[in-house]
């Protein structure tokens, strides 16, 4: 698969995950369009546009006979980045220890967000040059 084609379906999944569960507790799931909505949250909830953003840029670049607008290793990495920040740095930050954090990672997650974490570990290292 060439690496304009690759680009096209990450953005696409990408953009998907944001409609998608993002989170599972109960029976209950929210989507990372409704993180944003939310009243509650406080700045760091819009970090989550970060990664239709970047699946956009992905995908429309994609289109555009490869031609990557800053470049492509920024919109492969950002989701990726974005991630690691919402899911272990921002609850250390709010005071959570970090034995807590990693025994909680992949607990309650839902299918947007599993989607979104392997779009963008496979954007993020399959940025190899062209040629």
């Amino acid at each position: 698969m060439d690496r304009k084609t690759l680009s096209i379906l990450l953005g696409v999944a990408l953009i998907a995950s944001f409609f998608l569960p993002f989170l599972q507790n109960n029976g209950r799931s929210v989507s990372m369009m409704d993180m944003v909505k939310m009243s509650a949250g406080g700045a760091t909830k819009y970090l989550v546009l970060l990664i239709p953003i970047s699946g956009l840029m992905l995908m429309i670049d994609g289109l555009k006979k490869g031609t990557y607008h800053l470049g492509r290793s920024l919109w492969a990495w950002l989701p990726l980045l974005t991630l690691l920040f919402i899911l272990i740095i921002e609850p250390m930050i709010n005071g959570m220890q970090a034995k807590q954090v990693f025994n909680m990672l992949g607990k309650g997650y839902g299918i947007g967000l599993w989607i979104a974490i392997v779009a963008s570990v496979v954007a993020a290292f399959s940025n190899q040059r062209a040629g």
